[in-house]
């Protein structure tokens, strides 16, 4: 994550443009511009006008977008081989994330990942229910906090604990912001392969060198600090860090906003919860008893995933999707937006159903992919459903969310909501059956 990242792509990508035959300055602009003031907009118009497998130039490159759930798995199952990240997009996410596994291809990745993936483990139940009630004291009765934020920073305490055995509840807010600036800047360079470079005129550039040495000073610090064996995969802390306080933040955000505009499934979940022993619960299985939970947390992951689109990645040699021919050198990505999105799999797509899930049903493989398909999957999909259904549980029992504005995503780097205040009105008399003892610490400071 050095400096001379940042400037790296610029004349590479300058020397492609102008000797490329039949190179047009203005090639695919149109598609760029909408694609930075909206992307779920954007992603939207190219669904309607193209349903299943969406091609169009940008700048000398042709961009696939595959959207019907067997072009979604012919990419990233059949032909995953052939794919591998686009290298402006690649070089800029290696700002923050180093050179970790998810910057790697082939062999290596998946040599990394197996290294990696044995360390990915959810805490023990208690525990998160003790992180819980801790964060959740520092939150005053009725008081007004952006639910977003909150959860991030919530999820970057219990990541700390999970991961590295440390407590990072006071640094969890920088963090979170540093991550929200880097998100807003990921969007706009990986889109385009031209980085925010200090020469930039943009108010974003301040912001991003500031969010950088965030982010690096508290890798550094984790590394130092942490006695798990997990911190000699150094090039990995960043992600694993981010990956996974945004999926689980931004999900639990969503989801208590989903249920504070349903309240009639708000109750019925909450009468599944006080009807389960949680000190019975040691393990991800031991959540089958609890079909609503799970299903409120499918529902929301198909309404609002985090990874929204994935990063555009590159052909390496000419495949057959669908019946057409994507060529080496193109560049191709996926939606779980779109596609988790489309009546065609989810009847009454936009409206919040989670009994969809509790239903039999017969989808195609490839129509709901929240964490991702293939070798390629999030590694840590285990500690993230446990993280979340047990937290979920404790914040739905003891809070009711009163929302002050509409529901409306922002898709940056990660799907977020774009405005998330709330009012926070503690339940009272409300507990899991088989809660903890209440943590000896001091009551976490929530966030701003």
């Amino acid at each position: 994550m050095n400096d001379t990242a940042i400037a790296c792509p610029i004349r590479r990508r300058l020397r492609a443009w102008r000797g490329a035959e039949g190179w047009n300055a203005t090639a695919g602009l149109d598609q760029w511009l909408a694609l930075q003031r909206d992307p779920l907009a954007w992603l939207a118009e190219v669904h309607q006008a193209q349903p299943d497998l969406a091609g169009m130039r940008m700048g000398h490159k042709r961009l696939w977008c595959a959207f019907h759930p067997e072009a979604v798995h012919a990419l990233m199952v059949t032909h995953r081989a052939h794919l591998r990240r686009w290298e402006p997009s690649l070089c800029m996410m290696r700002q923050w994330n180093g050179r970790s596994f998810m910057m790697r291809e082939g062999a290596a990745a998946r040599e990394q990942r197996q290294k990696v993936r044995p360390h990915i483990q959810p805490p023990p139940v208690a525990d998160i229910l003790r992180l819980a009630e801790k964060w959740s004291a520092g939150i005053a009765p009725g008081a007004t906090r952006d639910l977003d934020l909150e959860m991030a920073c919530y999820s970057i305490t219990l990541t700390g604990h999970a991961l590295f055995g440390l407590d990072l509840s006071a640094s969890a807010e920088s963090i979170a912001r540093a991550v929200r600036v880097l998100s807003r800047v990921a969007l706009l360079e990986t889109s385009t392969g031209l980085p925010l470079g200090h020469w930039f005129p943009s108010k974003l550039c301040p912001r991003k060198r500031w969010a950088l040495r965030t982010l690096r000073t508290q890798i550094e610090q984790v590394a130092e600090r942490s006695t798990r064996p997990l911190t000699v995969h150094r090039e990995d802390l960043a992600t694993l860090l981010m990956a996974a306080h945004q999926s689980t933040g931004a999900t639990l955000a969503w989801t208590q906003l989903l249920l504070a505009q349903h309240p009639a499934v708000r109750d019925t979940l909450r009468a599944e919860l006080a009807a389960i022993d949680w000190r019975e619960v040691t393990r991800l299985q031991d959540l089958q008893r609890c079909p609503l939970l799970r299903a409120v947390i499918q529902e929301s992951m198909r309404l609002y995933p985090p990874a929204y689109a994935l990063v555009p990645r590159q052909l390496e040699r000419s495949v057959q999707v669908m019946g057409r021919t994507l060529h080496r050198g193109d560049i191709v990505m996926v939606s779980s937006w779109i596609t988790q999105r489309d009546a065609r799999w989810f009847p009454q797509p936009t409206q919040f159903r989670p009994e969809r899930f509790l239903e039999d049903h017969e989808r195609p493989q490839g129509a709901y992919f929240p964490f991702g398909l293939g070798d390629r999957a999030c590694p840590g999909t285990g500690m993230a459903m446990m993280d979340l259904a047990v937290s979920l549980a404790y914040w739905v029992m003891h809070w009711d969310v009163e929302l002050l504005q509409p529901l409306a995503p922002q898709g940056w780097f990660s799907l977020r909501p774009r405005q998330a205040q709330v009012r926070l009105v503690p339940r009272a008399g409300a507990c899991l059956p088989g809660m903890p003892e209440a943590a000896a610490e001091d009551a976490v400071p929530a966030a701003a």
